[in-house]
């Protein structure tokens, strides 16, 4: 393995002594130093070239991303349409023509014209400030291709707190940004791409987060040692943290009940604002200092204070040019403040940077991040042992609960918003559009009337696409159907070519192509088991493959696997999990991590020829 320096590794916050008096781990004992023992520079002397690197690699994703759909067009705007709706004071859209929709009908059965989609929140709030400007002409694909490669450089950086070297860290980055269906993602960026891309993005950051915080993640564990810190864990916050969870437990009973007695949008509004109440307290207990609701002010502050001035400059102008007045006020005030040496404004910042920064308040951020990436992929939310097994806190019921603090508020809401949109605190449009899928489309793709919309009983077919899903090879035929469909090819010519429409040599197959086919560099995320050989694994490990197996297993119980499609999307959902294995194993092969390359260029080079075919195809 080659040693580390302080440009090739970035971290800037330690894990001190828990404040449960969990001992610090091995990588706080010791001088800091890569795998074969070599000494690594201080960290506060990073230079700027891995930040470089990091933009390098947005501008490249940014200009692929571009490139690769010249034409841009995007027939499926259900989360513009939903923040239109918004904007207009509405929870319902006006029934589009196009699928994924559910009718709204009035007492008589007779249809309103407008509808609800089934697809979580928080992809339609990000685009709250570009539909507020631009309205129904907002461009989403360009969007979805600079959020992609804004991904990527997020990747770079959260890769910065494993101990891989700068290489490894640089060729994983592109990876995800151009050897995996991240690529066709952004390329696409209709609706259902455009989820993912959101999705990804907030799930990279909670884990950066979590890495930031726990400085020994990485560090090797003996199952002597893991049977140590299980006998020494004890509970966190005592007595009154027990007594918030029974509160939390009672409140999100109640949550239910009146759901179920169909009380007002504003009621759970009200028990929703309790919840998240009670969520900060908990962590607070935990962590023992209450800058540890640091970052939930922030979400709140972002997440939904931006929102609040959107939905105020759509509804009134004068009341938009007095938020418009008080906010040019207070700049002025903390400019003229912090232009002053040992200021108020520079202490208060100082403070809470310290507040923001510290191993538990990150925890809290990783949680309230891992929230959000939910509201956007619900099966993501089956990737939360990794927070219970990596980040701040000192022991595993400490990381858990100040995570879960943070995630309960995004959750929460998305509760009360589909309360709100629907009347339910699961959207009914999801088993609307099954049955709906199950009559046009369930003799062609084996779906199963008697059975649930995520079943068991789907994972042996669904399992067949994910790792055996193979393109269509000297076809004669192509369609969206699966097997010999669609319109007859080489009528004309018999010679076959690459990217030949008429008579090619290949295309995908709409259903899916296998993981391993569309991004053979995932073939390397089991090396980083290679320390079981040695008795001896990290939690990082661990973590990341129970967060990998149990939103592959979640969505493979699910009915539909992504139809019209280069490559499995439904792997976005865990990629960024995905690809710390998959830096670790190239690490873990020593001297021989260079095999990750010629991976890296054949994830690439496939990926180049799914996208194009799938932009020729008009998918």
């Amino acid at each position: 393995m080659a040693s580390w320096t302080g440009a090739e590794v970035e971290r800037s916050i330690t894990q001190p002594t828990s404040a449960d008096g969990a001992p610090a781990g091995p990588a706080a004992r010791r001088a800091a130093r890569g795998v074969d023992g070599s000494a690594v520079e201080p960290e506060e002397q990073i230079s700027l070239a891995p930040h470089a690197w990091g933009l390098a690699l947005v501008f490249l994703c940014l200009v692929v991303y571009f490139v690769s759909q010249p034409n841009g067009n995007n027939l499926y705007l259900h989360f513009v349409l939903q923040a239109q709706a918004w904007l207009d004071g509405h929870t319902a859209i006006p029934m589009p023509q196009y699928q994924d929709v559910m009718p709204i009908k009035d007492a008589s059965g007779t249809p309103t014209g407008y509808g609800i989609i089934p697809f979580p929140p928080l992809p339609a709030w990000v685009l709250l400030p570009f539909v507020s400007i631009w309205h129904l002409g907002t461009d989403q694909h360009l969007l979805a291709t600079v959020f992609a490669a804004i991904d990527v450089g997020i990747a770079y950086w959260m890769l910065g707190y494993l101990r891989v070297s700068h290489n490894i860290r640089t060729l994983t980055s592109l990876f995800l940004g151009l050897g995996t269906v991240l690529w066709y993602t952004a390329a696409i960026g209709s609706t259902w791409f455009w989820a993912h891309i959101v999705a990804v993005g907030c799930l990279l950051l909670s884990v950066g987060m979590a890495l930031a915080a726990d400085r020994d993640a990485a560090e090797p564990l003996g199952f002597k040692d893991a049977a140590s810190s299980l006998r020494r864990l004890s509970w966190p916050g005592g007595r009154l943290s027990v007594v918030l969870l029974g509160t939390l437990g009672a409140a999100g009973e109640l949550l239910f009940v009146l759901a179920g007695g169909m009380a007002s949008a504003a009621s759970l509004t009200v028990v929703g604002v309790v919840l998240s109440l009670l969520a900060g307290a908990l962590a607070v207990v935990v962590a023992g200092r209450p800058g540890v609701l640091a970052p939930i002010v922030t979400a709140v502050a972002v997440v939904a204070g931006i929102p609040v001035l959107l939905f105020v400059n759509a509804q009134s102008q004068v009341a938009i040019v007095l938020v418009d007045v008080v906010l040019l006020v207070l700049v002025i005030a903390v400019w003229r403040a912090g232009d002053r040496p040992e200021g108020r404004v520079e202490r208060a910042r100082s403070s809470v940077w310290a507040a923001l920064s510290n191993p538990e308040s990150l925890q809290v951020a990783a949680g309230i991040l891992f929230g959000l990436a939910v509201t956007a992929r619900l099966t993501i939310l089956l990737g939360f042992p990794f927070l219970i097994l990596v980040g701040g806190g000192g022991t595993w019921l400490r990381r858990a609960m100040l995570a879960g603090a943070g995630a309960a508020v995004p959750l929460v809401t998305l509760l009360v918003v589909t309360y709100a949109t629907s009347g339910h605190l699961f959207n009914p449009a999801y088993d609307y559009l099954y049955h709906v899928e199950l009559g046009e489309y369930g003799g062609v793709f084996n779906y199963h009337s008697d059975w649930s919309i995520t079943d068991i009983r789907y994972i042996p077919q669904n399992l067949g696409i994910m790792l055996f899903g193979m393109p269509r090879i000297l076809p004669q035929f192509a369609g969206v159907y699966p097997g010999d469909s669609g319109t007859p090819l080489c009528v004309a010519t018999s010679v076959r070519g690459l990217f030949d429409t008429s008579c090619p040599l290949a295309i995908p197959e709409a259903t899916g192509t296998s993981i391993f086919l569309s991004s053979p560099a995932y073939l390397l995320a089991p090396l980083a088991f290679i320390p079981l050989l040695a008795r001896k694994l990290d939690r990082v490990t661990v973590g990341a493959t129970l967060a990998v197996g149990a939103i592959a297993f979640v969505n493979l119980m699910h009915f539909s696997q992504g139809w019209v499609q280069f490559g499995y999307r439904f792997s976005n959902d865990f990629a960024p999990f995905a690809i710390v294995l998959v830096a670790l194993g190239a690490s873990r092969l020593g001297r021989f991590w260079p095999v990750l390359v010629p991976l890296v260029i054949a994830s690439i080079a496939v990926n180049l020829w799914g996208t194009v075919w799938g932009v020729m195809l008009g998918w």
